[in-house]
């Protein structure tokens, strides 16, 4: 299983007249984009992780625009709440000790770790970048190579 982060680029932010879409096509940022197609390459099964919606599935429904973080400081009304998460932890059907890779900012690890109750390895490929621009770097080279990253536990 491979989990990535949504973003804040949305596809309403050019066009607002849309309704809802598939999570897949929502969100429109170069980083995200780029998780995508390296998950679309290089995973079986990958989910992409909201602070409003949760886990969503690809071809899941993204009703319109929101702009809420998951923030380390304390919970925002908006943000959807641990008790959530591990609910839709459990509905998606991650094995328990089924590894997972997760894709993004070091904030995700502990999420992730409380979510599956450190059931399940995290592997953490992006961890020791220098910043975003190093992590995109690193994901175009993967997906042009066709060579996944290197995967490190947490």
């Amino acid at each position: 299983m491979m989990i990535i982060p949504s973003g804040k680029p949305k596809i309403w932010d050019k066009s607002p007249e849309l309704g809802a879409v598939r999570a897949k096509k929502a969100y429109t940022g170069t980083f995200h984009k780029l998780c995508q197609a390296y998950a679309e390459k290089f995973a079986d099964d990958w989910l992409i992780l909201s602070p409003s919606y949760g886990f969503l599935k690809p071809e899941d429904l993204v009703l319109g625009p929101y702009d809420v973080r998951f923030t380390l400081k304390g919970t925002n009304a908006s943000t959807i709440q641990m008790e959530e998460l591990k609910a839709q932890w459990q509905e998606k059907g991650v094995e328990a000790f089924e590894p997972v890779t997760i894709l993004g900012g070091k904030k995700f690890t502990p999420l992730l770790s409380q979510v599956t109750d450190q059931k399940n390895p995290l592997l953490t490929p992006l961890n020791g970048s220098k910043g975003i621009g190093d992590m995109q770097g690193k994901l175009k080279r993967a997906i042009q190579s066709g060579q996944p990253l290197s995967h490190f536990a947490d």
